[in-house]
């Protein structure tokens, strides 16, 4: 085979936002997850999809306490409810946390925590918060003293000098015969950029190693809610998060556990809000992609709407979106994010609008928010919905509406969940795109081994057919702007949807070769593509692409190989002498990484020379090969 690459014209640019990636709260990827929070239920706040109260839920009593909840003289408003624990004054009793799905937490020898607890006592007592093992024995603990009979907040350290182990948290009561808890809250001080209220270290690490160009936020259905009531609004997520509600999640209901676990306990604290949204894509250098709702529910369920006359409210979330990102300090909701600690622009360019919605009810919606948003901010864009799918009534209504509509988004929103064979199918889907729709923007996608067996793990066969699908999306960058991968995050043992990314629990973290795949094409993305044809190609192709970079005339070829037989190829490219860095990713099909062995497919890296403008490469069986050929 031979790959010719003819010429570094600037003809067609690939998008600076071709890869990011899309960080929604399913299987306790935020709360239980990224976000460091280590205590379940810390606000006592939790009411499920049916009305069912949960505000005990994973707090058990200590030493026959009496827990209860109480809402007379409560701190706040926002957060009314509170937990009451009654025991005998002549022992120490309380209550203890059971962590997420119950597991508690796993704490590291010489960790230090931070615990913030609001809580009511009588001024002579004290309270004991404990780190215990799974057998009640103590591993650490620090002691509080109020200073006054009243609510106050108090903000101390536990160091963990016990070997490392799982851990759970208690507070422990003396000298009184009641104590009211009202948020409780416990942190590892080491996370991620050491942010107080912050993100779990290795798993935020092991995003900003894909180097996203976006990153969207915060759904996914959950955005949508089943009720307006369950909505996401995002104002809701700004300010102390003490004083932030809890929300139910529509990923806790029981019709999408995997393995016969329940995530009764999986609710939104909206701890990470989106302050902390923004924040963690100012660390990582990623451009901000947030959803905002559109005054629609779940279509899949409810599909409750707000009426067309009602959407103001919803529409002044837009406005007050822009401004708390891009608005002075001295602005009402500017002020609110430099009084969080942020005075500088958290520079906004772009907003979804909507999340996975179709047809007309959709439509009327989306072009009052459009209008609106274009009239006062023009430099803005908006994504709009595609539906839910690659194709059908809904997608061709979408298509059909985005081609007439006055209020055209700059992107279109599609979403496809799909088999292996789909993905190699469709190589060329956006190869004869219609130019007047808007720029494609695939939102949601990951291909499964096999849909009707329930085996959607992630083998290295979906991470190669996703490589070669995306050697089509790069080769066709006139129409496609933004992909990512979904689900991105899952806690082994707690998860709701698969396949997904990256995999954790409560000691560490493992990634996908899909990840390596995803890490691979967004780290080593041209600006143009590249001219080049192939010859002599043999019955299984070699999905290609090519693409150089401006600034110093790398080239980079990307090379699928599907095939259980080795490709030779002879690559001419202009210039000279070239350096080459190969990085390789290939193993059998069916190959799969996990907490055990984490590395069973993992990308290979070496280098090689290239004389004369020409090189000659074997690309080998099941594989997906990266070469930068580097001028000398």
């Amino acid at each position: 085979m031979q790959i010719n690459i003819k010429a570094l014209k600037k003809e067609h640019r690939i998008s600076d936002k071709m890869y990011g990636v899309f960080i929604e709260d399913i299987n306790y990827g935020c709360d239980g997850g990224l976000y460091a929070e280590l205590v379940a239920n810390r606000a006592f706040e939790q009411v499920n999809h049916a009305g069912e109260d949960c505000r005990m839920m994973r707090w058990s009593s200590v030493n026959n306490a009496a827990l209860s909840i109480g809402t007379q003289d409560p701190r706040g408003e926002k957060n009314p409810h509170y937990l009451r624990v009654k025991g005998a004054k002549s022992r120490p009793f309380g209550a203890r946390n059971e962590g997420y799905l119950g597991e508690g937490f796993y704490a590291r020898q010489g960790e230090k925590f931070r615990l913030t607890l609001i809580a009511r006592i009588a001024a002579d007592a004290i309270i004991r918060a404990v780190l215990t093992s799974v057998h009640g024995d103590k591993l650490a603990e620090c002691v509080i003293s109020p200073a006054s009979d009243g609510w106050e907040k108090h903000v101390v350290e536990i160091d963990m000098a016990a070997p490392s182990q799982r851990a759970y948290l208690t507070l422990l009561v003396e000298g009184a015969q009641k104590a009211d808890f009202d948020f409780v809250s416990l942190f590892p001080k080491d996370t991620f950029m050491g942010r107080e209220n912050g993100l779990r270290k290795d798993i935020a690490q092991t995003i900003a190693d894909l180097k996203p160009a976006f990153l969207r936020f915060p759904g996914g259905c959950i955005v949508e809610g089943r009720s307006f009531d369950s909505m996401y609004r995002f104002k809701e997520t700004l300010g102390p998060v003490e004083e932030r509600r809890t929300n139910w999640n529509r990923w806790q209901m029981d019709q999408y556990q995997k393995e016969g676990r329940t995530s009764a306990d999986y609710f939104q604290t909206y701890g990470m809000g989106f302050y902390e949204f923004f924040q963690f894509c100012e660390d990582i250098g990623a451009k901000p992609l947030p959803i905002l709702n559109c005054g629609m529910t779940c279509q899949w369920h409810e599909a409750l709407t707000v009426p067309l006359e009602k959407m103001d409210e919803y529409i002044q979330d837009y406005f007050d979106l822009i401004e708390f990102c891009n608005g002075a300090p001295g602005t009402p909701m500017g002020k609110i994010r430099a009084e969080m600690g942020h005075p500088e622009s958290f520079h906004l360019e772009m907003i979804g609008v909507g999340n996975e919605q179709w047809n007309q009810v959709y439509f009327e919606r989306y072009e009052l928010i459009h209008k609106a948003v274009k009239a006062k901010h023009p430099e803005i864009e908006l994504i709009g919905c595609a539906g839910w799918t690659d194709h059908g009534e809904e997608f061709d209504n979408a298509m059909a509406w985005m081609k007439k509509t006055e209020q055209k988004p700059d992107y279109s929103d599609e979403h496809f969940y799909k088999r292996v064979s789909w993905f190699f199918e469709n190589i060329h889907r956006y190869a004869d795109y219609d130019p007047s729709l808007p720029k494609v923007f695939m939102g949601e996608y990951a291909a499964h081994a096999d849909l009707n067996a329930g085996k959607k793990h992630n083998s290295l066969h979906t991470a190669i057919a996703e490589a070669a699908f995306l050697t089509g999306v790069e080769n066709t960058p006139d129409n496609v702007a933004m992909t990512c991968y979904a689900p991105l995050l899952a806690r082994i043992g707690g998860f709701q949807w698969f396949p997904d990314m990256i995999w954790f629990d409560e000691k560490g973290v493992y990634v996908t070769p899909n990840y390596h795949v995803q890490q691979m094409y967004a780290a080593h993305k041209g600006d143009w593509l590249a001219e080049f044809e192939k010859a002599g190609e043999g019955e299984e192709p070699l999905y290609t692409t090519v693409s150089w970079k401006e600034s110093d005339g790398t080239i980079i070829v990307k090379g699928v190989n599907v095939s259980d037989s080795a490709m030779e190829a002879a690559i001419t490219f202009p210039g000279g002498d070239a350096q080459v860095e190969i990085t390789t990713l290939t193993g059998e099909l069916e190959d799969v990484n996990s907490m055990e062995t984490p590395d069973c497919v993992k990308p290979v890296c070496s280098v090689a020379t290239a004389s004369g403008g020409k090189l000659d490469w074997t690309f080998l069986p099941r594989s997906v090969t990266m070469l930068k050929i580097l001028p000398c």
